[in-house]
Protein backbone atom coordinates (compact mmCIF):
# COMPACT_ATOMS: atom_id res chain seq x y z
CA UNK A 1 0.00 0.00 0.00
CA UNK A 2 1.10 3.51 -0.76
CA UNK A 3 2.38 5.06 2.46
CA UNK A 4 0.73 8.41 1.69
CA UNK A 5 -2.69 7.00 2.55
CA UNK A 6 -4.20 6.05 5.88
CA UNK A 7 -4.67 2.26 5.93
CA UNK A 8 -8.24 1.03 5.43
CA UNK A 9 -9.89 -1.67 7.46
CA UNK A 10 -10.26 -5.04 5.71
CA UNK A 11 -14.00 -4.42 5.28
CA UNK A 12 -13.34 -1.00 3.72
CA UNK A 13 -10.70 -2.51 1.43
CA UNK A 14 -13.17 -5.13 0.23
CA UNK A 15 -15.86 -2.50 -0.42
CA UNK A 16 -13.34 -0.38 -2.29
CA UNK A 17 -12.25 -3.32 -4.47
CA UNK A 18 -15.83 -4.31 -5.29
CA UNK A 19 -16.73 -0.72 -6.22
CA UNK A 20 -13.64 -0.41 -8.40
CA UNK A 21 -14.35 -3.65 -10.27
CA UNK A 22 -17.99 -2.64 -10.80
CA UNK A 23 -16.89 0.73 -12.16
CA UNK A 24 -14.49 -0.91 -14.62
CA UNK A 25 -17.00 -3.57 -15.69
CA UNK A 26 -19.50 -0.83 -16.59
CA UNK A 27 -17.03 0.49 -19.19
CA UNK A 28 -16.22 -2.54 -21.39
CA UNK A 29 -14.44 -0.44 -24.04
CA UNK A 30 -12.02 1.15 -21.56
CA UNK A 31 -8.48 1.39 -22.95
CA UNK A 32 -5.91 -0.85 -21.28
CA UNK A 33 -3.85 2.15 -20.13
CA UNK A 34 -6.82 3.65 -18.32
CA UNK A 35 -7.87 0.33 -16.77
CA UNK A 36 -4.37 -0.43 -15.45
CA UNK A 37 -3.95 3.04 -13.96
CA UNK A 38 -7.44 2.96 -12.44
CA UNK A 39 -6.84 -0.45 -10.86
CA UNK A 40 -3.46 0.53 -9.46
CA UNK A 41 -4.43 3.94 -8.11
CA UNK A 42 -7.85 2.78 -6.96
CA UNK A 43 -6.22 0.13 -4.81
CA UNK A 44 -3.55 2.58 -3.60
CA UNK A 45 -0.67 0.58 -5.03
CA UNK A 46 2.62 2.09 -6.08
CA UNK A 47 4.05 1.05 -9.44
CA UNK A 48 6.69 -1.19 -7.77
CA UNK A 49 3.98 -2.86 -5.64
CA UNK A 50 1.84 -3.42 -8.75
CA UNK A 51 4.89 -4.84 -10.55
CA UNK A 52 5.53 -7.36 -7.76
CA UNK A 53 1.85 -8.34 -7.73
CA UNK A 54 1.64 -8.90 -11.49
CA UNK A 55 5.16 -10.00 -12.40
CA UNK A 56 5.44 -7.20 -14.98
CA UNK A 57 8.44 -4.85 -15.03
CA UNK A 58 8.05 -1.37 -13.53
CA UNK A 59 9.21 0.20 -16.79
CA UNK A 60 6.53 -1.70 -18.73
CA UNK A 61 3.78 -0.59 -16.33
CA UNK A 62 4.89 3.04 -16.68
CA UNK A 63 4.80 2.72 -20.48
CA UNK A 64 1.38 1.01 -20.48
CA UNK A 65 -0.12 3.68 -18.21
CA UNK A 66 1.37 6.44 -20.38
CA UNK A 67 -0.11 4.81 -23.48
CA UNK A 68 3.29 4.50 -25.15
CA UNK A 69 3.54 0.71 -24.94
CA UNK A 70 1.98 -1.90 -27.14
CA UNK A 71 2.10 -4.86 -24.75
CA UNK A 72 1.67 -8.45 -25.79
CA UNK A 73 -1.67 -10.01 -24.91
CA UNK A 74 0.11 -12.15 -22.30
CA UNK A 75 1.48 -9.01 -20.61
CA UNK A 76 -1.93 -7.34 -20.65
CA UNK A 77 -3.47 -10.43 -19.10
CA UNK A 78 -0.77 -10.45 -16.37
CA UNK A 79 -1.69 -6.85 -15.52
CA UNK A 80 -5.39 -7.71 -15.21
CA UNK A 81 -5.44 -11.31 -13.89
CA UNK A 82 -4.91 -10.55 -10.16
CA UNK A 83 -8.22 -8.66 -10.26
CA UNK A 84 -10.21 -11.37 -12.01
CA UNK A 85 -10.11 -9.54 -15.35
CA UNK A 86 -8.75 -10.35 -18.80
CA UNK A 87 -8.35 -8.60 -22.11
CA UNK A 88 -11.28 -9.04 -24.49
CA UNK A 89 -12.88 -7.97 -27.73
CA UNK A 90 -15.64 -5.36 -27.68
CA UNK A 91 -17.84 -4.36 -30.61
CA UNK A 92 -17.53 -0.78 -31.79
CA UNK A 93 -20.89 1.01 -31.52
CA UNK A 94 -22.32 1.82 -34.94
CA UNK A 95 -22.98 5.40 -35.90
CA UNK A 96 -19.83 6.82 -34.30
Amino acid sequence: MDKRYTPLSPADQLRQRIALLEEISQQPGMPLAQAVRQLRTGLRLTVPEYARLTGVAVRTIHAVEAGTANPAIETADKLLKPFGLKLGVVAIPTGT
